[in-house]
């Protein structure tokens, strides 16, 4: 199937919107078919061309899109550049049918009526559908809902189905004419539309990464995953896959060995696969080239933010991954772990600070002085430090909720925040190009210097300094605590982000390019792929580098070793991450932007996240033996019944025996590890 050119043709009325890539792109091949319909008078032949390969070109078209082969056995074609329907015969003689209502005509197919069915983008507003038989005549069919259609398909049940691109909905058009609309909350920007094998019509949704199923009953379906940006063509594989021909911006769909349908996502650099069953597969690999912050939270698990989803999300080191949205979070951005074993997260959208512990009960502090909070980190002080980006402003907030703000004239588009060796707290300046320092009593100090471009991310290096990221510069800067500032450049960084001492005595960095950067404190910088855009990053209890980035968490191993994981459901945007005092790692999700996904804060565990599975009996006097199964415990775990410290008669890494200690009452019990604390799932009843 060829596809829609809508997405393309959305250059005219989106402008800057499309990436300078994308837009150079359009170009060249525009450019290139206007050279080749100039140069060419008449049909060329390679003169003793024989076998596969053969090429013949005809000329006399402006701008051929879409073909099908009609009912007549010819082929059938949208020209988007004069505004006309095609027809070329298997002999090469062509016809032209202009006017009549054709605008600028978009996919095409054969109807089961005996006519070709196309859309009709339109200039401007709205749009239609048309019909012309193979006579060339006309019909043009029109209503409310008909909004910039683009790809049209024929249906199982002899109906015309096609998308509105910017109607968001599917529409289906009866061969007399009848139009039906169903929209949806999940239908965003639909592009390419084929049935699948499943009798079921399959889409595109171009503007939330997902692909889309509606059955012939107007019942929607979307899948998504990480590895899927911008999708627009699709169409059904040998095998019964669907695929997407240029999700990512694919350079290219061909029929594999296994019978399977494989495509090159340009923009993730990476290759894909999807059934009818919604598995999407990714594969990445550091020859393929082409969510804010993380922490590891108390409890063992791996915790960011989520700035495309709005909310906080946790994952463990398996992949399992969770999530609390809800009042309270709105547009969630950095997340630390505070000295009160909670998590404290900034909600940029919301204008307040967010407090959730490792139960996941969620606290916000809201105050006129709190305005774009972005980045936020423990202080030396047991208070709570964070950048007002919008508010040219520090805060600090205690752990009870009192707030405290501190503006200066040099503090402009304040970003990452960090707590410094000197006793001081650290930031990016990210308006002025400059990196500030504030002491606990609100004291400002500003540093400048001609490499500071932009800067973004800092962390406290294992050297005694402060290292960011130079987004400007696309470097790496140094500066130490009486303001001396270096910077590396290396061509591997692209528009590095967040920053974050690792487990190794180096720096790690994510980057909007995708990979993940590694500088050593002498300034060597190595690069790794990453699982697309990085955006938080923080160290895990288990030795490992957690990042957020698009649709997943991604964990890196210093030796650069990496796994994705997938976050669930609609959840897109992870940002900000921290480690929880239960020894997990705890994230932030805002959506990025995109409409209709959740805010949420997340959890995800390590590999050496201590978990409680079950306890047995759940009630017994004191002295009663109880047998705790797990995960992740040590030879060194501590027990405790309500807060009470009990004796460990034996213990594996998946099993502890204990005995109710004196002075116990009703309450979980708690496991506590080098890594975090578990708590039971059930309160053990002391009898």
């Amino acid at each position: 199937m060829v596809g829609s050119r809508f997405a393309r043709c959305t250059a005219r009325r989106e402008g800057m919107n499309m990436s300078g890539r994308f837009r150079r792109l359009l170009l060249l091949a525009l450019a290139a078919l206007v050279g080749l319909s100039l140069a060419l008078g008449s049909a060329v032949r390679p003169a003793a061309a024989s076998g596969a390969g053969t090429i013949t070109i005809y000329p006399a078209m402006s701008g051929p899109w879409a073909m099908t082969v009609g009912p007549d056995g010819a082929f059938w074609f949208t020209d988007v550049g004069d505004n006309m329907i095609g027809r070329m015969s298997v002999g090469g003689k062509l016809t032209l049918f202009a006017g009549n209502g054709i605008d600028v005509p978009n996919s095409i197919v054969s109807g089961p009526d005996g006519a070709l069915w196309f859309t009709n983008q339109g200039i401007g507003c709205c749009g239609s559908i048309g019909r012309i038989t193979t006579a060339g005549k006309v019909s043009i069919f029109t209503a409310s809902s008909v909004n910039s259609p683009a790809a049209i398909t024929a249906g199982p049940d002899g109906a015309l189905w096609f998308t509105n691109y910017y109607g968001g909905s599917i529409g289906r058009i009866t061969t007399s004419g009848t139009i039906t609309d169903f929209a949806n909350l999940y239908i965003n920007r639909p592009n390419g539309i084929v049935v699948g094998p499943d009798g079921a019509l399959w889409f595109t949704n171009g503007g939330n990464r997902a692909i889309g199923r509606i059955t012939t009953d107007g019942l929607v379906t979307t899948f998504e995953d990480a590895s899927i940006r911008s999708p627009s063509e699709i169409t059904a594989g040998p095998d019964g896959a669907l695929i997407d021909a240029t999700v990512n911006y694919a350079a290219g769909i061909t029929a594999g060995p296994d019978g399977a349908l494989w495509f090159a996502s340009n923009s993730n650099s990476s290759i894909g696969r999807i059934t009818t069953a919604g598995v999407i597969t990714n594969y990445t690999a550091r020859s393929i080239a082409g969510p804010v912050e993380i922490v590891t939270g108390p409890d063992g698990a791996l915790w960011f933010t989520n700035n495309g989803g709005g909310s906080i999300g946790r994952i463990t080191t398996q992949g399992a991954v969770s999530h609390k949205d809800g009042p309270g979070i709105d547009g969630p951005a950095g997340i630390a772990a505070g000295p009160d074993d909670a998590l404290w997260f900034t909600n940029f959208a919301g204008r307040s600070i967010g407090r959730i512990s490792t139960a996941g009960k969620v606290t916000a502090y809201a105050d006129p002085s709190i305005d774009g909070p972005t980045g936020i980190a423990a202080g030396p002080d047991g208070a709570m430090w964070f950048t007002n980006y919008n508010g040219g402003s520090i805060g600090r907030i205690t752990t009870a909720g009192a707030l405290t703000t501190y503006a200066d004239p040099s503090i402009a588009g304040a970003m990452g925040i960090v707590a410094g060796p000197d006793g001081a707290m650290w930031f990016t300046n990210f308006v002025n190009n400059s990196i500030g320092r504030i002491t606990t009593s609100g004291a400002v100090t500003n540093y400048t210097d001609p490499s500071i471009d932009r800067p973004d991310g800092i962390a406290a290096g294992p050297d005694g300094a402060m290292w960011f990221t130079n987004e400007g510069f696309n470097s790496i800067g140094r500066i130490t605590t009486s303001g001396v500032v270096s910077n590396y450049a290396d061509a591997s960084i692209d528009s590095p982000d967040a920053i974050v001492a690792g487990s190794d005595g180096a720096l790690w960095f994510t980057g909007f390019g995708g990979a993940t950067g590694r500088i050593s404190t002498a300034g060597v910088v190595t690069s790794y792929p990453g699982c697309g855009a990085g955006r938080g990053i923080a160290a895990g209890p288990d030795g490992a580098l957690w990042i957020t980035s698009g649709g997943s968490i991604a964990r890196f191993m210093t030796s650069g070793k990496r796994t994705c994981y997938a976050l669930p459901g609609s959840l897109y945007g992870p940002a900000g991450i921290a480690v929880g005092s239960d020894g997990a790692m705890w994230f932030t999700v805002d959506g990025d932007g995109r409409v209709l996904r959740p805010n949420a804060i997340g959890r995800i565990t390590t590999n050496v996240t201590p978990a409680i599975d079950s306890i047995s009996p759940n009630s017994g006097t004191v002295g009663t033996t109880v047998t705790i199964t797990g995960q992740n415990f040590t030879k060194k775990s501590r027990v405790s019944f309500n807060g009470t410290p009990a004796a460990v008669v034996s213990q594996t890494a998946t099993e502890i025996v204990t005995t109710v200690p004196g002075g116990a009452s009703d309450g979980h019990i708690t496991v506590t590890t080098r890594a975090g604390t578990a708590t039971s799932p059930k309160i053990f009843k002391v009898t």
